[in-house]
């Protein structure tokens, strides 16, 4: 099963696919953005796709849900962990050693406090971070080092030198995996969750008769989230996530009654939630 991915090799979204279905046998494409994903997808080059949806510092990856507006492709699983990134370079590299640093504007920003404390310490800027780790991991010379994860430090054969400079190691990353079926996973109570978003009518209390639907039939929203619409006209596109499959009866009405409110109603997909097989830092 090939899964693409949004991102270079050792990427953390290379190791959600990873560990997301760890049980299959895959092959790990990566992209240059989250809409080649989507266009591999939809052109069948691939089965699935890994993005990064959300996390606990900048919020919901609302792009990505503009890209899924009517397309067929659904939410199949998801999985949220700790990002950690570190100093990594060759065996025989100390901190003190280091000159060079080497790696994407992006980890740099992620792991500034840390470098901001450093001393003798030049920041070059590398757009092409699997470049920069396998120059690293190739010239062998303790001089150079880079930041990187835990994933892509073992996959180009580099040693850590110091763990877990990145700015917030209280941050959580949750990736999910799109496919072309609305799947109906099964499960433990609690671990299959419904996405949707929708946009009401412009009427007084549509929003209200709207999450009515959800409380008629019991349903707790564990996710409530909205944003402007890009058609400019000041409607708000609303995101929701409740436990269980769209096929349980009573979302099932939760979704019929809620459609009456609405102007647009797309069900994103059911998934089943995936434990990380690593611990927070």
């Amino acid at each position: 099963m090939k899964i693409a991915f949004h991102g270079q090799r050792g990427s953390y979204a290379e190791a959600a696919a990873a560990w997301m279905f760890a049980d299959q046998d895959i092959a790990t494409v990566p992209t240059g953005s989250a809409q080649g994903v989507i266009d591999a997808l939809l052109s069948g080059a691939v089965q699935l796709g890994v993005l990064r949806f959300e996390n606990t510092e900048t919020g919901t990856n609302y792009d990505l849900l503009d890209l899924l507006r009517h397309k067929r492709l659904h939410f199949n699983r998801e999985i949220t962990f700790h990002e950690r990134y570190n100093l990594a370079g060759t065996r025989n590299a100390t901190r003190k050693g280091v000159k060079r640093l080497l790696s994407h504007p992006t980890l740099f920003h992620l792991c500034s406090t840390y470098l901001s404390r450093q001393q003798g310490l030049d920041i070059i800027a590398r757009f092409d971070t699997a470049e920069a780790f396998m120059a690293v991991a190739t010239k062998g010379t303790p001089e150079e080092a880079v930041v990187c994860g835990d994933f892509a430090a073992s996959i180009y054969g580099l040693s850590i030198i110091e763990a877990g400079i990145e700015n917030n190691a209280a941050s959580a990353t949750r990736f999910i995996a799109l496919g072309p079926e609305l799947l109906a996973p099964q499960g433990h109570e609690g671990t299959v969750h419904t996405a949707a978003m929708f946009e009401l009518k412009h009427e007084a209390g549509a929003l209200m008769e709207a999450l009515t639907a959800f409380k008629k039939y019991g349903i707790n929203l564990d996710v409530l989230t909205g944003r402007p619409n890009r058609a400019g006209d000041r409607g708000y596109t609303i995101y929701v996530e409740f436990n269980g499959r769209h096929s349980d009866e009573a979302n099932k009405k939760a979704l019929a009654e809620l459609a009456k409110f609405t102007t647009y109603l797309q069900v994103l997909g059911s998934f089943d939630i995936v434990m990380p097989r690593i611990k927070k830092a």
